[in-house]
Formats: C-alpha cells, structure tokens, sequence
C-alpha cells in the first residue's frame, strides 16, 4: 500500500503515536519496518518470502507472540480488510495494557476509526501524512468478569 512517497511522512506519524513503544510488531509492509526500526525493536510480520529474507526475525504471523509482550502493533489497510476483526483481536491479543495499535490506511478516516472503536480501542487519535490516515489507539484489558 506505501510506495516509497508516502513512507517518510508516514512514519513521522507512526512514530508520533508510538512515543513511548519499544517492542513494536510491524504487520505486511517491510519499508515500514524498516524505517521504524532506528528507534525502537522492531518484530517484522507478514511480509512477502522475498521482503522477509532482508529483516531479520521476520515471522510469518503472530502466533508466536506472547500475549502482551509487544508495546505495540502497526498495520496497514485495516480499513479496507474483510477480516478486520480478527486482525485486530490478535492484534490486541500480543500488545501489553496501555500499548497502542496503528492502522495505516489510504484515506478512508472514519472507517478506521469506527474498527478501532469496535475493536476495544481508547483515546483514538488520527493523523494524516498526505492522502495516508493513520489512526492510534491504546489497547484496554480488562480483568475477567468485568
């Protein structure tokens, strides 16, 4: 979805909204794993054979995540994925209480904003890097029962 255009105003956004995140798992775009990495670890997820062979600890999916290891989750085109709310329940699933989740999409704001809202998401935030949207969110566990 980022063509080399889009990436460097992008990834001002991305990093904005992840501040405080050390461990983030970049999902399905390795220029932004890329560059996200000079300031923090980065788990590459999702990339093509070809783009994984380049990071090192590329992984194929988050399965092999521990639940609430990572500060945080950047993913691109959510706003436009059928399968959005699994993506984002697995999503959650590997991100510790207070970390944030990053949709990185095409245009499409209020879309985005209403996934992350249906998916437990606090205190939304939306960015825009030209025709990219990139909206945050902080992940909320609640304790069982509740």
């Amino acid at each position: 979805m980022l063509d080399g255009l889009f990436v460097a105003p992008s990834v001002a956004a991305i990093a904005e909204a992840l501040a405080s995140a050390r461990k983030v798992a970049v999902v399905g775009n390795a220029k932004l794993a890329t560059a996200l990495a000079t300031e923090r670890e980065i788990v590459p997820v999702g990339l093509s054979k070809r783009a994984a062979k380049k990071l090192t600890g590329a992984l194929a999916d988050l399965s092999a995540i521990e639940d609430g290891s990572l500060d945080g989750v950047v993913g691109v085109d959510v706003a436009t994925d059928d399968g959005w709310e699994l993506t984002l329940r697995e999503w959650k699933r590997v991100v510790r209480d207070g970390g944030a989740i990053v949709l990185v999409d095409r245009g499409r704001a209020p879309e985005a904003s209403r996934r992350a809202l249906c998916a437990g998401l606090g205190e939304l935030e939306q960015r825009h890097a030209g025709r990219v949207v990139v909206t945050s969110g902080l992940v909320t566990h609640l304790p069982a029962g509740t």
